[in-house]
């Protein structure tokens, strides 16, 4: 650090309080980044496969919302009731493609209603997507990795 002092310059050094109160200061604000981080991916991540329903499946919430799938991106194998429900403006429905499963897909479900589908996933890679207009190029996909 420079400074002058009556036109003189005089370097000077940060004293050992200074760095401790900036040291606490940086992992203070480190430590909130974090939070804020972890809580906003926290909130926004969609709810993990839930216990069995009816047939054994897991219940899976798919919320479609105006050009995302909001859901789990990866799943181990089993069969799954995926929930798809409208939380957009938009029209939508829920189509799924992959190992075992050839374009499975719900009815087009209005805003604020919901469909199930069920469908058996192997390991391997899944396509999930809205088939309704161009949804799927705005957005509204998901890659989805079982095993």
């Amino acid at each position: 650090m420079l400074i002058e002092v009556g036109g003189k310059r005089v370097i000077g050094r940060k004293s050992g309080r200074t760095r401790r109160v900036l040291l606490s200061v940086l992992l203070g604000v480190l430590a909130l980044v974090a939070t804020v981080c972890t809580g906003a991916s926290a909130a926004a991540a969609p709810q993990a496969p839930a216990g069995p329903v009816g047939g054994g499946s897991h219940l899976v919430i798919v919320k479609m919302v105006d050009y995302r799938l909001l859901q789990p991106a990866f799943l181990p194998p089993g069969r799954y009731t995926f929930r798809a429900i409208n939380d957009g403006r938009a029209p939508h429905a829920l189509q799924i493609n992959g190992p075992g499963v050839a374009n499975a897909r719900t009815p087009v479900v209005q805003s604020g209603q919901a469909t199930d589908l069920t469908v058996d996933l192997r390991r391997g890679l899944y396509d999930f997507w809205c088939p309704v207009g161009n949804h799927r190029q705005m957005g509204m996909q998901l890659n989805v990795f079982v095993g």
